[in-house]
């Protein structure tokens, strides 16, 4: 027998050991495979490499790809955790360390060859189904499948180099003291949380600091730049980290202090939730941050997209938006009788012609009050003689009440204002509106409007793209905006966050079954030898599966609530931002995730009791 034919039977004989690591490997390429076939399919040629959305997307790929590096590392360090005993035999054969090193690496690179070639097969079987998800969520009519020959090349290339580097580096690291180490690690008893409770309070107040401090955008946050957001960051995982080690330590004080710990198993289970509360509330803590990230991913970018048609509205409130300059009469006309025109045959649409003046220096106009009861957006105003109201140009900016004073137009009264803008964004700064007298003895340039808001615009594109076609904007002669035009480009860019947030959702919700699955692995041998124990004290299986039961409970529903809790209070933060029906669609979500996590609650449990009781 040589030497590869002991690495390949090492590898059939214990399949189990290998088969997780195998699984984890396959689905974070098989991730990296989908997201690098809709990355470079042809249609995504037409988008810009160095616009946002283009560099967007090249950040999300080299995320996806940093992250499968750590999550292998992860991988791979639970791997040789859990081949501890059976290089430890190895060792006590006879076999020198440089061959043992030499036949993990060609173990790993067996695995990473199988693992990427299954990943690329699996991942052009559903290639299909993939990107029809994706034709679906980017509304591209003309993304069809493809040979995807950059995609295969680049996973390959990427991924090979990848294992390679790891595998180098992690067969380094592998020490005869280091597997006797381990080996002694499965005979002594695990580390128990140790109470800092100073430790708690001060990541708590810091990330309190830090969260008020960039919402209220002080002048330090604005200072450190970048700096005061990865401090942020960090302080908030160092918070979580805390609250969790703390909160499982009191909760297994207050629950030893209960008249229910005696009773049935209670005592098992908490004497057995001590022992390893140190492990299981690292593993807790790992599982609620990558939850939270797949959550937040969802969540946060589905909001964006669900929002696109209101905020559309407010920065161009109508369909369509002519403003024509002074001097620009003729032509005007003929556009204006274009627009109607094609109008006429998309539907039914309103009307609404105004004007107003304005100083172009300052960008400040003046509307009457009859021009500004013309426009449909708002509700009609009356004034008196001596009243002004306010109406904001831009979005977001709090429009000023008091530069009209500087206009010799006597002294007239504030009586209200309108926050939202009265026509496109950005137009003029701010309007004035102002009595019909008044407006009339200013001596401005007057701008004409020409709105028209046409009934179900949101599927009118090919309605902008005629009339846009033909009319454009042409400084010093006319203006051109179309919320329709605004709400289809903003809606693909969404629609491309979106499914960036999907896949790296998918990616956290895959690293936490994995981690998990990892965790229960590597103990599964020690819990059997301890289960088998406590069964010869007189437990019967029935109690003894009531135990692992409130065990697996613990480990998969803790991170799943926390992480739920932290996200809800999130978004109550962001109540200004989001709309009552995202809080429902969120709920929504979080049901099905819960689902998820309810079946595989079933199928872990099952799995693992047959595990420890065979």
């Amino acid at each position: 027998m040589n030497f590869n034919h002991i690495v390949v039977q090492n590898i059939l004989r214990d399949k189990s050991t290998y088969i997780s690591y195998f699984l984890s490997s396959v689905f974070s390429i098989l991730v990296f495979f989908l997201f690098s076939i809709t990355a470079f399919h042809p249609r995504m040629a037409e988008l810009d490499t160095t616009s946002s959305l283009g560099i967007t997307l090249m950040l999300a790929s080299f995320f996806i790809y940093i992250f499968s590096f750590v999550f292998i590392i992860y991988s791979l360090f639970a791997f040789l955790k859990k081949k501890t005993k059976t290089l430890g035999t190895f060792m006590m054969m006879g076999a020198a360390m440089r061959q043992i090193r030499q036949m993990v690496f060609r173990e790993n690179m067996i695995i990473a060859g199988a693992a990427i070639i299954t990943a690329i097969v699996c991942g052009l079987v559903m290639a299909p189904l993939f990107l029809m998800i994706a034709k679906r969520l980017l509304r591209a009519e003309i993304f069809g499948m493809y040979v995807p020959i950059q995609a295969i090349l680049l996973t390959i290339v990427l991924f090979s180099l990848l294992f390679l580097i790891i595998t180098k580096f992690m067969t380094r690291m592998i020490k005869k003291e280091e597997i006797v180490h381990l080996l002694k690690a499965d005979m002594t008893q695990e580390k128990l949380i140790k109470p800092a409770p100073f430790k708690l309070i001060l990541s708590i107040i810091v990330s309190v600091i830090l969260l008020f401090s960039v919402i209220k955008e002080m002048n330090w946050v604005g200072s450190l730049g970048i700096l005061s957001y990865i401090a942020l960051f960090i302080s908030l995982l160092l918070a979580i980290y805390f609250t969790i080690t703390q909160g499982m330590l009191v909760a297994i004080r207050l629950w030893q202090k209960r008249p229910s710990y005696f009773r049935k198993t209670n005592m098992l289970f908490v004497s057995n939730l001590k022992a390893k509360g140190r492990s299981h509330a690292h593993i807790i803590y790992l599982l609620t941050i990558l939850l939270l990230g797949s959550f937040l991913c969802t969540s946060v970018l589905y909001s964006s997209y669900y929002n696109v048609k209101e905020n559309t509205e407010s920065l161009y409130p109508y369909s369509f938006q002519y403003t024509s300059l002074p001097g620009n009469v003729l032509q005007a006309k003929k556009d204006i009788t274009f627009i109607e025109a094609t109008l006429d045959e998309a539907g039914n649409y309103e009307a609404y012609y105004s004007s107003f003046k304005t100083d172009e220096k300052r960008r400040i106009a003046f509307m009457s009050v009859s021009k500004y009861n013309q426009l449909g957006q708002h509700k009609p105003i009356t004034l008196n003689d001596n009243e002004y109201f306010v109406a904001a140009g831009n979005e977001g900016v709090q429009p000023n009440k008091e530069s009209i004073h500087d206009y010799p137009f006597g002294n007239l009264e504030y009586t209200g204002i309108e926050k939202r803008n009265i026509l496109s964004t950005g137009l003029q700064n701010v309007y004035y509106i102002v009595p019909d007298k008044v407006y009339k003895s200013i001596g401005y340039p007057e701008y004409k409007v020409f709105a028209y808001e046409l009934d179900d615009w949101t599927n009118k594109v090919h309605v902008a793209n005629t009339i846009l076609s033909k009319i454009s904007t042409k400084s010093d002669v006319r203006l051109m905006a179309s919320k329709i035009e605004l709400y289809d480009t903003e809606r693909f860019v969404k629609s491309i966050m979106f499914f960036i947030g999907f896949m790296l959702s998918m990616i956290f919700m895959s690293a936490a079954m994995s981690i998990l699955y990892f965790y229960l692995q590597t103990s599964l041998a020690g819990e059997r030898e301890k289960y088998s124990g406590i069964r010869k004290v007189g437990f019967s299986i029935k109690e003894l599966t009531s135990v692992v039961t409130k065990e697996l409970t613990t480990l998969i529903f803790i991170p799943f609530i926390i992480a739920a809790f932290i996200l809800f209070a999130t978004l109550l933060g962001m109540h200004n931002y989001i709309s009552l029906a995202f809080y429902q669609l969120t709920a929504i979500g979080l049901s099905i995730f819960l689902l998820l996590f309810i079946i595989s609650f079933f199928f872990i449990r099952r799995g693992y009791i047959n595990k420890l009781v065979n």
